[in-house]
């Protein structure tokens, strides 16, 4: 990697975003290292007080620590949201690489299976996976995992069918090489930087929508801390300390402002169309330099 490259990539927004991101997921790692008190110790005495010393954040209606929560709510909702994209990647990757490589009547399978999904809302279809196999956060990342399945198949076919016209893939198939080997030794690598930069973005969705999901009560179960979990105990006590929901609130929507910024310099610096060009001056420079040789 050029160092020129490599401080296009670095830029503030980038550091800033990349040094948050970090601690977040420190935080979520040595959580137990990290929070002040444990998420379940329960101080009737301390219920529902705002803001101190003792308490940063305040606590809960039964006098937990709202920050020691937040702190352990990260670690389900991070390795939830991973675990989501991980299922579609499974899946969906190998779909599409078949799909968009081989065409005809595979295509056309594959794709109307995909159109069915695509046509519920992805909430909606999530509710019934979860109503169907029980109301648990592994029903919910398996239920979200399908729902993203057809869109990063039909990114990883557009994709394909670009690969597939290419000199490389016929000089392949000249060869004999199978086309297993075509498909995940040659064209697969060719896709993996569009690839890494949707699977960014969508860990982002995955969070609000595995939020969303543990709010209504088909996620994560109480008293298991999670952010989505914490904003649902707490809407009925805001008024009262409005921590209750203004902390686990903030702490997704900082999470996916995060992804999605990372998601987008990601793209900037995989794409050479994005990039930005040298300052005009440097150019006539250049181009005076290659005009005397």
């Amino acid at each position: 990697m050029k160092k020129k490259n490599v401080g296009r990539f670095f830029t503030v927004p980038m550091v800033i975003t990349i040094a948050l991101l970090a601690l977040i997921i420190l935080s979520s790692l040595f959580a137990p290292a990290v929070a002040p008190y444990r998420p379940e110790a329960l101080d009737m005495d301390r219920a529902l007080q705002l803001p101190s010393a003792a308490h940063l954040l305040g606590t809960d209606n039964v006098g937990r620590d709202i920050l020691s929560r937040l702190i352990f709510g990260s670690r389900i909702t991070l390795l939830s949201a991973l675990a989501v994209v991980v299922i579609s990647v499974i899946i969906g990757v190998p779909l599409g690489l078949i799909s968009g490589y081989y065409g005809g009547r595979i295509d056309n399978a594959i794709m109307r299976v995909e159109d069915v999904v695509l046509a519920f809302p992805a909430l909606l279809l999530a509710f019934l996976f979860v109503a169907s196999f029980g109301k648990n956060i592994t029903s919910a990342i398996i239920a979200l995992g399908i729902v993203y399945v057809p869109m990063i198949s039909r990114l990883t076919r557009s994709l394909a069918l670009m690969e597939r016209s290419k000199a490389y893939v016929e000089a392949a198939q000249s060869i004999g090489f199978s086309d297993g080997r075509i498909i995940f030794r040659h064209i697969l690598p060719n896709c993996v930087s569009t690839i890494m930069t949707q699977l960014t973005l969508d860990i982002g969705y995955a969070i609000l929508d595995l939020a969303a999901l543990s709010f209504l009560g088909m996620g994560v179960q109480p008293p298991t801390s999670d952010w989505g979990v914490m904003l649902e105990e707490g809407r009925a006590f805001i008024q009262r300390n409005p921590m209750l929901c203004l902390a686990p609130g903030c702490a997704i929507i900082l999470t996916v402002v995060l992804f999605n910024v990372l998601s987008d310099n990601i793209q900037m610096y995989l794409d050479p169309t994005q990039r930005k060009l040298p300052p005009f001056k440097k150019l006539k420079k250049l181009a005076g330099g290659l005009v005397e040789r």
